[in-house]
């Protein structure tokens, strides 16, 4: 259940991110063939990623008819909080090697390993598009720029697409298609980078427990 809501949360940067099968998963492909502009290219979003060291944001998410809206921050390569706005009741932040997701309306809390949600992808401490991962798709568009990415060792289970405008490069948005074949949009709306960040954003400390003792003080 969890890991459902995860995937259509965040699909987030779910990278990767229990990604998709069936269809969804046979449209992706296996690995294409890439000419020697299309690698420098590549190599090219490779160190701008990995320059990325902090992040904050707006953002709009499509799941079919459904949009969210919320905000991102980003401090690489061990950080990252997601707060959806109301009525989306979904916190999640991610430090070092664990996930917490809350959820406000249930009033429940769990924790998981980074390495089994989306956001493993942003966090590694190296970004390397080829590392455990298959380019199946290169697009250029006029100031764009598209690649599509699944897991090496299990292709069928599913993709992410990252978006960027080129010249300079800038990351605009991501897609996931999640473990139902459904596909997520995530959108930064006016994303600012190299920020400074309030170190008390990323802690792990659930929702629940602050409440208990504000109300025993």
């Amino acid at each position: 259940m969890i890991a459902g809501i995860l995937s259509k949360s965040l699909a987030l940067l779910a990278l990767v991110i229990g990604l998709a099968t069936g269809p969804a998963a046979a449209q992706s492909g296996g690995p294409i063939s890439l000419s020697e502009a299309d690698l420098a290219d590549i190599a090219r979003v490779e160190a701008y990623l990995n320059r990325i060291d902090t992040l904050e944001s707006r953002f709009v998410q499509f799941a079919g008819a459904a949009a969210a809206e919320g905000q991102i921050y980003l401090s690489r390569p061990r950080e990252m909080r997601i707060e959806y706005d109301p009525p989306t009741p979904v916190l999640m932040v991610a430090s070092g090697r664990m996930l917490m997701f809350y959820d406000s309306a249930l009033k429940q809390t769990s924790f998981l390993p980074v390495n089994r949600t989306p956001a493993a992808f942003f966090l590694r401490d190296n970004i390397n598009l080829t590392d455990g991962l298959t380019i199946t798709d290169f697009q250029r568009g006029p100031g764009s720029l598209r690649i599509t990415l699944v897991e090496a060792e299990n292709p069928e289970a599913g993709s992410i697409s990252l978006v960027l405008e080129d010249q300079p490069l800038r990351l605009v948005k991501w897609q996931i298609v999640d473990l139902q074949g459904q596909q997520v949009e995530v959108v930064l709306l006016e994303p600012r980078f190299g920020v400074d960040l309030d170190d008390d954003l990323f802690d792990l400390v659930d929702p629940n427990v602050l409440a208990r003792d504000s109300l025993d003080n």
